[in-house]
Protein backbone atom coordinates (compact mmCIF):
# COMPACT_ATOMS: atom_id res chain seq x y z
CA UNK A 1 0.00 0.00 0.00
CA UNK A 2 1.46 3.49 -0.82
CA UNK A 3 0.94 6.51 1.41
CA UNK A 4 0.41 10.10 0.09
CA UNK A 5 2.68 12.31 1.96
CA UNK A 6 0.89 15.93 2.19
CA UNK A 7 3.63 18.50 1.54
CA UNK A 8 1.65 20.94 3.70
CA UNK A 9 2.08 18.51 6.56
CA UNK A 10 5.90 18.28 6.42
CA UNK A 11 6.21 21.98 6.12
CA UNK A 12 8.67 23.59 9.16
CA UNK A 13 6.00 25.56 11.25
CA UNK A 14 6.62 29.38 11.84
CA UNK A 15 7.47 30.72 15.28
CA UNK A 16 4.43 32.75 15.59
CA UNK A 17 2.65 35.59 14.16
CA UNK A 18 5.03 38.68 13.85
CA UNK A 19 1.99 40.87 14.92
CA UNK A 20 1.15 38.83 18.07
CA UNK A 21 4.61 38.81 19.14
CA UNK A 22 4.33 42.23 18.99
CA UNK A 23 1.31 42.45 20.91
CA UNK A 24 2.81 40.56 23.44
CA UNK A 25 5.29 43.13 24.69
CA UNK A 26 2.88 46.06 24.45
CA UNK A 27 1.02 44.14 26.90
CA UNK A 28 3.75 43.43 28.96
CA UNK A 29 5.35 46.88 28.74
CA UNK A 30 1.88 48.02 29.56
CA UNK A 31 1.92 45.80 32.74
CA UNK A 32 5.06 46.87 33.59
CA UNK A 33 4.37 50.91 33.67
CA UNK A 34 0.52 50.02 35.27
CA UNK A 35 2.92 48.68 38.21
CA UNK A 36 5.35 51.63 38.42
CA UNK A 37 2.43 54.14 38.87
CA UNK A 38 0.58 52.28 41.46
CA UNK A 39 3.32 51.53 43.52
CA UNK A 40 4.96 54.78 42.72
CA UNK A 41 1.24 56.44 43.79
CA UNK A 42 1.21 54.23 47.22
CA UNK A 43 4.37 55.72 48.24
CA UNK A 44 3.34 59.20 47.66
CA UNK A 45 0.27 58.71 49.93
CA UNK A 46 2.21 57.22 52.79
CA UNK A 47 4.58 59.57 52.44
CA UNK A 48 1.91 62.10 52.85
CA UNK A 49 0.55 59.80 55.27
CA UNK A 50 3.56 59.85 57.30
CA UNK A 51 4.61 63.46 57.15
CA UNK A 52 1.36 65.03 57.55
CA UNK A 53 -0.42 66.04 61.12
CA UNK A 54 -2.93 67.88 62.69
CA UNK A 55 -1.75 70.53 65.95
CA UNK A 56 -5.07 71.72 67.89
CA UNK A 57 -4.77 74.86 69.99
CA UNK A 58 -7.45 77.00 72.31
CA UNK A 59 -7.33 80.56 73.12
CA UNK A 60 -9.04 83.07 74.92
CA UNK A 61 -11.13 85.55 72.97
CA UNK A 62 -10.66 89.00 75.50
CA UNK A 63 -14.33 90.29 76.74
CA UNK A 64 -13.78 93.47 74.28
CA UNK A 65 -13.94 91.61 70.88
CA UNK A 66 -17.28 93.22 69.30
CA UNK A 67 -15.75 92.10 65.73
CA UNK A 68 -14.22 88.97 64.29
CA UNK A 69 -12.80 88.87 60.55
CA UNK A 70 -11.38 85.76 59.60
CA UNK A 71 -9.71 84.87 56.45
CA UNK A 72 -8.29 81.63 55.55
CA UNK A 73 -7.33 79.55 52.25
CA UNK A 74 -8.48 76.23 53.27
CA UNK A 75 -10.59 75.05 56.24
CA UNK A 76 -14.04 75.15 58.16
CA UNK A 77 -15.18 77.91 60.16
CA UNK A 78 -17.57 77.68 62.78
CA UNK A 79 -18.68 81.07 64.33
CA UNK A 80 -21.87 80.32 67.69
CA UNK A 81 -22.73 82.19 70.69
CA UNK A 82 -21.13 81.58 74.26
CA UNK A 83 -23.54 80.32 76.63
CA UNK A 84 -24.59 81.58 80.25
CA UNK A 85 -21.61 81.38 81.86
CA UNK A 86 -19.50 79.98 78.99
CA UNK A 87 -16.07 81.18 77.99
CA UNK A 88 -15.94 83.21 74.26
CA UNK A 89 -12.53 81.53 73.02
CA UNK A 90 -11.36 79.90 69.78
CA UNK A 91 -10.15 76.63 68.67
CA UNK A 92 -8.26 75.17 66.16
CA UNK A 93 -6.94 72.94 64.49
CA UNK A 94 -3.90 73.19 61.88
CA UNK A 95 -3.06 70.41 59.67
CA UNK A 96 0.08 70.12 57.95
CA UNK A 97 2.07 68.12 55.83
CA UNK A 98 4.55 69.39 52.85
CA UNK A 99 3.65 72.80 53.23
CA UNK A 100 2.17 74.59 56.56
CA UNK A 101 -0.64 77.00 57.32
CA UNK A 102 1.00 80.93 57.92
CA UNK A 103 -1.02 81.82 60.35
CA UNK A 104 -1.79 85.44 62.10
CA UNK A 105 -3.78 85.93 64.95
CA UNK A 106 -4.08 89.50 66.21
CA UNK A 107 -6.11 92.13 67.99
CA UNK A 108 -6.58 95.86 67.06
CA UNK A 109 -9.35 97.91 68.88
CA UNK A 110 -12.42 95.95 69.22
CA UNK A 111 -11.22 93.70 65.84
CA UNK A 112 -10.11 90.00 66.02
CA UNK A 113 -8.61 89.47 63.07
CA UNK A 114 -7.31 85.73 62.03
CA UNK A 115 -5.43 84.83 58.84
CA UNK A 116 -3.89 81.64 57.67
CA UNK A 117 -2.60 80.91 54.04
CA UNK A 118 -0.87 78.34 52.59
CA UNK A 119 0.55 79.15 49.30
CA UNK A 120 1.60 77.09 46.46
CA UNK A 121 2.93 73.62 46.84
CA UNK A 122 1.47 70.26 47.40
CA UNK A 123 0.37 68.42 50.26
CA UNK A 124 -2.64 68.78 52.44
CA UNK A 125 -3.07 72.15 54.39
CA UNK A 126 -5.63 73.57 56.34
CA UNK A 127 -6.81 75.47 59.19
CA UNK A 128 -10.01 74.91 61.04
CA UNK A 129 -11.98 77.07 63.49
CA UNK A 130 -14.33 77.33 65.37
CA UNK A 131 -15.06 80.37 67.67
CA UNK A 132 -17.94 81.17 70.78
CA UNK A 133 -17.91 84.71 70.96
CA UNK A 134 -20.64 87.30 72.44
CA UNK A 135 -23.42 87.69 71.08
CA UNK A 136 -23.23 91.57 69.81
CA UNK A 137 -19.82 90.37 67.69
CA UNK A 138 -20.19 91.01 64.12
CA UNK A 139 -18.62 88.56 62.07
CA UNK A 140 -16.72 88.75 58.67
CA UNK A 141 -16.04 85.45 57.17
CA UNK A 142 -14.23 84.73 54.11
CA UNK A 143 -12.80 80.75 53.09
CA UNK A 144 -11.30 79.86 49.47
CA UNK A 145 -12.10 75.91 50.26
CA UNK A 146 -14.33 74.98 53.21
CA UNK A 147 -18.09 75.39 54.85
CA UNK A 148 -18.80 78.33 56.46
CA UNK A 149 -21.43 78.28 59.65
CA UNK A 150 -22.76 81.03 61.73
CA UNK A 151 -24.97 81.15 64.38
CA UNK A 152 -26.73 82.78 67.29
CA UNK A 153 -25.04 86.32 66.34
CA UNK A 154 -27.03 89.25 66.85
CA UNK A 155 -25.25 91.33 64.64
CA UNK A 156 -24.43 91.79 61.00
CA UNK A 157 -22.53 88.69 59.39
CA UNK A 158 -20.82 87.95 56.15
CA UNK A 159 -19.88 84.91 55.15
CA UNK A 160 -18.09 83.25 51.76
CA UNK A 161 -16.83 80.41 50.77
CA UNK A 162 -15.63 79.58 46.89
CA UNK A 163 -16.24 75.74 47.88
CA UNK A 164 -18.25 74.59 50.37
CA UNK A 165 -21.60 75.70 52.01
CA UNK A 166 -22.78 78.93 53.92
CA UNK A 167 -25.68 78.62 56.65
CA UNK A 168 -26.59 81.09 58.69
CA UNK A 169 -29.25 80.44 61.44
CA UNK A 170 -30.72 81.83 64.77
CA UNK A 171 -28.87 85.42 64.03
CA UNK A 172 -30.04 89.22 64.38
CA UNK A 173 -28.37 91.60 62.11
CA UNK A 174 -29.11 94.52 59.77
CA UNK A 175 -27.22 93.52 56.97
CA UNK A 176 -26.73 89.47 56.62
CA UNK A 177 -24.29 88.20 53.15
CA UNK A 178 -23.80 84.46 52.41
CA UNK A 179 -21.98 84.01 49.43
CA UNK A 180 -20.56 80.53 47.45
CA UNK A 181 -19.22 80.28 44.17
CA UNK A 182 -19.64 76.66 44.60
CA UNK A 183 -22.00 75.39 47.61
CA UNK A 184 -25.40 75.55 48.52
CA UNK A 185 -26.77 78.91 50.84
CA UNK A 186 -29.08 78.48 53.58
CA UNK A 187 -30.37 81.06 55.79
CA UNK A 188 -32.55 80.04 58.40
CA UNK A 189 -35.00 81.60 61.18
CA UNK A 190 -32.88 85.60 61.10
CA UNK A 191 -34.05 88.77 60.79
CA UNK A 192 -32.77 91.33 58.79
CA UNK A 193 -32.56 94.65 57.59
CA UNK A 194 -31.38 93.67 54.10
CA UNK A 195 -29.85 90.06 52.93
CA UNK A 196 -28.11 88.72 49.94
CA UNK A 197 -27.79 85.08 49.61
CA UNK A 198 -26.10 84.15 46.29
CA UNK A 199 -23.93 80.50 44.87
CA UNK A 200 -22.95 79.97 41.34
CA UNK A 201 -23.29 76.56 41.60
CA UNK A 202 -25.77 75.66 44.08
CA UNK A 203 -28.76 75.83 45.63
CA UNK A 204 -30.17 78.69 48.06
CA UNK A 205 -32.81 78.21 50.87
CA UNK A 206 -34.16 81.25 53.17
CA UNK A 207 -37.24 80.07 55.62
CA UNK A 208 -38.69 81.35 59.11
CA UNK A 209 -37.41 84.82 58.75
CA UNK A 210 -38.89 88.46 59.97
CA UNK A 211 -40.75 90.93 58.02
CA UNK A 212 -37.66 92.98 56.03
CA UNK A 213 -36.67 95.40 53.86
CA UNK A 214 -34.95 93.88 50.95
CA UNK A 215 -33.78 90.49 50.14
CA UNK A 216 -31.56 89.35 47.05
CA UNK A 217 -31.20 85.07 46.62
CA UNK A 218 -29.27 83.99 43.20
CA UNK A 219 -27.70 81.32 41.55
CA UNK A 220 -26.80 80.34 38.07
CA UNK A 221 -27.07 76.70 38.64
CA UNK A 222 -29.46 75.53 41.53
CA UNK A 223 -33.05 75.78 42.96
CA UNK A 224 -34.18 79.06 44.93
CA UNK A 225 -36.66 78.04 47.98
CA UNK A 226 -38.02 81.48 49.53
CA UNK A 227 -40.27 81.21 52.10
CA UNK A 228 -41.81 84.53 53.42
CA UNK A 229 -43.15 85.59 56.56
CA UNK A 230 -46.93 85.53 56.56
CA UNK A 231 -48.89 89.10 56.53
CA UNK A 232 -45.56 91.03 55.40
CA UNK A 233 -46.76 91.60 52.27
CA UNK A 234 -47.03 92.71 49.75
CA UNK A 235 -44.22 92.00 47.80
CA UNK A 236 -42.02 93.41 44.53
CA UNK A 237 -40.75 90.05 43.83
CA UNK A 238 -38.74 89.96 40.56
CA UNK A 239 -38.75 85.86 40.55
CA UNK A 240 -36.64 84.39 37.00
CA UNK A 241 -35.75 80.83 35.88
CA UNK A 242 -34.70 80.55 32.33
CA UNK A 243 -34.43 76.62 32.69
CA UNK A 244 -36.80 75.38 35.24
CA UNK A 245 -40.42 75.94 36.81
CA UNK A 246 -41.26 79.28 38.07
CA UNK A 247 -43.50 79.48 41.76
CA UNK A 248 -45.37 82.81 42.97
CA UNK A 249 -47.66 82.43 46.08
CA UNK A 250 -47.80 85.76 47.84
CA UNK A 251 -49.24 88.84 47.71
CA UNK A 252 -47.57 90.69 45.01
CA UNK A 253 -47.34 94.94 44.17
CA UNK A 254 -45.02 96.92 42.47
CA UNK A 255 -44.69 99.37 45.47
CA UNK A 256 -43.69 95.93 48.18
CA UNK A 257 -40.90 94.97 49.49
CA UNK A 258 -38.07 93.94 47.52
CA UNK A 259 -37.56 90.22 46.79
CA UNK A 260 -35.46 89.46 44.08
CA UNK A 261 -35.19 85.33 43.20
CA UNK A 262 -33.19 84.31 40.26
CA UNK A 263 -31.56 81.45 38.73
CA UNK A 264 -30.50 80.04 35.17
CA UNK A 265 -31.08 76.48 35.53
CA UNK A 266 -33.84 75.53 38.17
CA UNK A 267 -36.87 76.02 40.04
CA UNK A 268 -37.82 79.44 41.72
CA UNK A 269 -40.41 79.47 44.51
CA UNK A 270 -41.44 82.13 46.39
CA UNK A 271 -44.21 81.23 48.97
CA UNK A 272 -44.99 82.12 52.77
CA UNK A 273 -44.53 79.88 55.74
Amino acid sequence: MHQTIDSRASAPQSGGSPRRSVLRRAVRLLAILTSVVLVGGAAWYLLLFLVTRTDSGTAAIGDAVRAVEVTIDSGDVRIDVAGQGAKTELHKELTKSLRSPDEKIEQTGDTLRITATCGDGMGKCASDYTLTVQAGTRVKVSTRLGDVSVTGVRASVEGRTRIGSVHVEHVIGDRIVAASETGAVTLKDVDFDTAEATSRLGDIRVDDIEPFKKLKAVTKMGDVELFLPSGAGPFAVNALTEIGDRKVEVEVASSGTAVEARTEIGDVTVGND
